[in-house]
């Protein structure tokens, strides 16, 4: 588990932490669009439940992974156990959520790719919207829905200037 954790902070760093001098607008316009994708942590029972201790441990997981990433915006559906897995990444950059509607994820998509464009985004959402907005972002349907019983998965969506999207599926 801590190699795969090591390797999943590695991957996700190198993908999208730059230490290097300012970027110029065209470096940015072709620098690849990273949108990061993850379901609500563990969470209780009801119609809006908070997270569990579990869940709590899992967003500050997340936080801890992207410590070093450079998040230029955090986006979550509207509900506690999305904004609560969302806030513990954003508060490390100094972000706000941004609240988006998941029943409109064509919408979110497009938004995502046009207004971060050359940026890296962290966004919150459910075991069905999730893999969704990756298929809208990448014009497919390679990805099915989540199992109900797992928190972990991290989709890594890559949009860059020309030629195809990519998808890598990580653990966390």
């Amino acid at each position: 588990m801590k190699a795969l954790y090591l390797l999943s902070c590695l991957l996700l760093c190198s993908i999208a932490c730059n230490t290097s001098r300012p970027e110029t607008a065209t470096e940015v316009a072709t620098k690849p669009t990273t949108i990061l994708l993850v379901r609500h942590a563990e969470k209780d029972y009801g119609d809006d439940p908070d997270l569990i201790p579990a869940g709590q441990e899992r967003a500050a997981l997340l936080a801890e992974m992207l410590s070093k990433t450079e998040l230029a915006a955090v986006y979550s559906t509207d509900t506690k156990r999305t904004r609560q897995t969302a806030s513990p990444s954003a508060e490390k950059h100094g972000l706000k959520v941004n609240i988006y509607d998941a029943a409109d994820l064509k919408v979110i998509a497009d938004r995502l790719s046009r207004k971060h464009r050359g940026q890296t985004v962290l966004v919150v959402g459910h075991s069905n919207t999730t893999p969704a907005l990756a298929n809208y972002l990448t014009k497919s349907e390679a990805h099915p829905r989540f199992s109900e019983l797992d928190y972990g998965n991290l989709l890594v969506v890559t949009l860059p200037e020309s030629g195809r999207s990519q998808v890598l599926q990580l653990r966390y």
